[in-house]
């Protein structure tokens, strides 16, 4: 039976190492050890964490799998309510240090994609509905720590190889999109660079990364295009992300990625969580 480290792990899931090792305090992973006592994982484990990652996209919390794992039925489940309103509280109450350590807890505990898509984007679109004045510095609140965030993540990835990624845009009529796909793909490994702006005619010839992502939150242009598919037809690695992706003409490249095998968690070095 094939043996994996917790990096192997990770990559084969779509997850990070970090998560993992977050798992493991709540008790839902439990590594096997060789005859020299080192830790290891196995196919098994893949199956467990996949059953964590299904349960975590229905907003089950973490401290409620064990009970689930043991076959106890939960009566019900919030979602992600319960992290949603512990990050408004932060950013209702002015709180900067403690929404940080709290978002930096997030990262650990639930896998980027999902913290994205599932926590921050409905959060962010409640925040944002109707243009409340009141909410402004709330939303800004946010909007500074998840940057903040997600150039940690960038700073703590460019320590180790790992293939590239650039992200740009077409068009975005909210830049902080971009950062949150930088945490996405931060967490899935990648050096990601961002140009938070709109560039109008972008020169890729100068560009060294391995992959681009090119946001859109609307349909391309019949000059944007030609433009995109100019690239495809070069050979970039490029992909199209956001509402312009659904309308896209030719489907999104397909990343192959294979991670470094010296592979450092960047999440280790994270500031401690304290009276959150």
């Amino acid at each position: 039976m094939p043996h994996f480290t917790i990096d192997v792990l990770a990559d084969q899931c779509g997850v990070t190492p970090a998560n993992i090792r977050s798992w493991q305090r709540y008790g839902l992973l439990k590594p096997l050890r060789d005859e020299n006592g080192h830790r290891f994982f196995e196919s098994s484990h893949i199956n467990r964490i996949n059953t964590i990652v299904a349960w975590l996209k229905k907003g089950v919390a973490l401290s409620d799998m064990l009970a689930l794992i043991n076959g106890e039925t939960l009566r019900q489940t919030s979602g992600w309510m319960t992290c949603q309103q512990q990050i408004l509280a932060h950013c209702e109450a002015f709180r900067p240090q403690k929404l940080r350590a709290l978002i930096w807890r997030y990262g650990r505990e639930i896998p980027p994609a999902i913290f994205v898509d599932e926590v921050i984007r409905p959060l962010r679109s409640w925040l944002n509905a109707g243009k409340q004045p009141e909410l402004d510095m709330s939303r800004l609140l946010l909007d500074s720590a998840l940057t903040e965030y997600a150039t940690f993540l960038l700073s703590s990835v460019r320590k180790r190889p790992a293939a590239t990624m650039l992200i740009m845009s077409f068009s975005a009529k909210d830049p902080l999109e971009l950062w949150l796909e930088a945490i996405r793909y931060a967490g899935d490994g990648f050096r990601v660079e961002v140009l938070s702006g709109t560039v109008i005619k972008p020169d890729l010839s100068r560009v060294q990364a391995e992959h681009i992502m090119i946001w859109s939150d609307r349909a391309l242009t019949l000059s944007q295009q030609h433009q995109y598919d100019s690239w495809l037809e070069s050979g970039l690695y490029i992909f199209l992300a956001g509402p312009a992706a659904r309308l896209a003409k030719t489907p999104p490249t397909t990343i192959w990625f294979t991670p470094a095998d010296d592979r450092v968690d960047p999440i280790t070095t994270l500031p401690a969580e304290k009276n959150l």
